[in-house]
């Protein structure tokens, strides 16, 4: 890992810019699960920064269970939503392992505008620096492969900023099932195009703390979803979310 490349912002706070740099790395896959960071010392020393601003941005970073840290064993990074196991596991036996990607969409309609309006209401200033390194990546329009997973790591952002890990629990399961048809062939640049406006509004609604226009925007979003799903359901394959 390059931690030269690490970049920093006066927009934040130090603790607060390094702690959106390093959840970037992880949602992005940039520090893989499971693996371990380096000793306190040695990543402030990497950085140029305070170890005490290091304490504080994997302070934060465990909090939103991004990774682990336990004496003796060191610091070691966790897929998103890791830390509710049990709970992952009773979700997919009540949803079954085999859902229609229709009914899940359905799922989504219900369950992800409020999320992004309950974001709108309790975000933070990192948050929202996440939030716009997402849309900006996505933006620049990268190659489809890198915008799945840029897509997927804004929703799952955006439920990690409602700030309540059951509907953060929620929203991963739902995206495990999603997954595939982030990557299809129905991918088309226009279509990554269009996502990336609708990720744009509903990051400026959650940026400007309107939960109204931020759940509008989501379920616009969802709702487009399932239009391109139903125009294309006799065509096998599937589209961006």
């Amino acid at each position: 890992m390059d931690w030269d490349s690490v970049k920093r912002s006066a927009a934040l706070s130090l603790p607060d810019r390094l702690s959106v740099d390093l959840e970037r790395m992880i949602v992005e896959g940039e520090l893989s699960h499971g693996e371990k960071l380096p000793a306190e010392r040695e990543l402030a020393q990497h950085l140029g920064v305070s170890r005490v601003s290091i304490r504080e941005a994997l302070r934060e970073l465990e909090n939103r269970g991004l990774i682990d840290r336990r004496p003796g064993r060191g610091t070691i990074v966790l897929q998103p939503g890791q830390r509710t196991p049990e709970l992952t596991g009773s979700l997919r036996l009540a949803a079954g392992l085999t859902a229609e990607l229709q009914h899940i969409l359905e799922l989504r309609a219900i369950i992800e505008p409020p999320i992004a309006g309950i974001a709108a209401t309790r975000a933070t200033p990192r948050d929202l620096a996440m939030l716009r390194e997402l849309v900006e990546a996505m933006e620049a329009d990268p190659a489809q492969d890198r915008y799945a997973e840029l897509d997927r790591a804004f929703h799952e952002a955006i439920a990690r900023y409602a700030h309540n890990p059951l509907l953060e629990t929620i929203n991963d399961h739902i995206a495990v099932h999603i997954a595939p048809s982030r990557a299809g062939r129905y991918q088309t640049r226009a279509r990554r195009l269009a996502s990336s406006a609708a990720h744009r509004r509903i990051f400026e609604a959650i940026a400007a703390g309107d939960a109204e226009l931020a759940e509008q925007e989501a379920r616009a979003h969802v709702l487009d979803i399932s239009n391109r799903i139903a125009t294309s359901a006799n065509t096998k394959g599937s589209v961006t979310q």
